[in-house]
């Protein structure tokens, strides 16, 4: 049965690793829900988080073709709960009345959101949060016009302290 799993690969960063790490992918026909990559605290190394829907066969899978790859100096799966994640998104909600833009405006505070850009037209919300809470706050701004909508993949970093070998696919 297909279920999100995260994950992460620890790589040099340089030029090719992305495709090599798709590629494990696109080869066995799973979709990639989200992908963020950049540089970590260590010079020349990159994060990447990669989101799928898989079952937990083929996530080990991948994983072990994952850490073959020369550049990747370490990788590993794991489901949500193991992890804070977070993305972020804009949104350009229509607003040309001033009782709309407050209304707006509440609904953004309610959820931890700001406002990034504005005038007398339109509003650009700014939240961050995990994906539940940015799709929530997008479906309450839906019936004001939304004009454009972009989210970042996600970004997740473990709870605990990586044990080099841990599976962390487990609820």
């Amino acid at each position: 049965m297909a279920q999100d799993f995260t994950f992460t690969a620890i790589t040099e960063n340089s030029p090719g690793v992305l495709h090599r790490i798709t590629d494990l992918f696109t080869r066995r026909k799973i979709n990639v829900e989200s992908l963020s990559v950049s540089e970590t605290e260590t010079k020349g190394i990159s994060r990447f988080t990669i989101v799928v829907k898989t079952d937990k066969n083929l996530a080990e899978v991948v994983v072990k073709q994952m850490r073959r790859v020369i550049e990747v100096v370490d990788a590993y799966v794991c489901r949500k709960s193991h992890l804070v994640c977070r993305e972020v998104a804009l949104i350009k909600v229509n607003a040309p009345a001033p009782e709309k833009r407050s209304e707006i405006e509440e609904l953004a505070n309610r959820y931890g959101a700001s406002i990034a850009s504005g005038n007398d037209e339109r509003l650009i919300v700014e939240i961050t949060g995990d994906h539940e809470e940015i799709t929530s706050l997008q479906l309450l701004l839906e019936p004001y016009g939304i004009e454009e909508f972009i989210r970042s993949g996600r970004v997740a970093l473990l709870k605990q302290k990586r044990i080099v070998g841990e599976k962390y696919l487990d609820n």
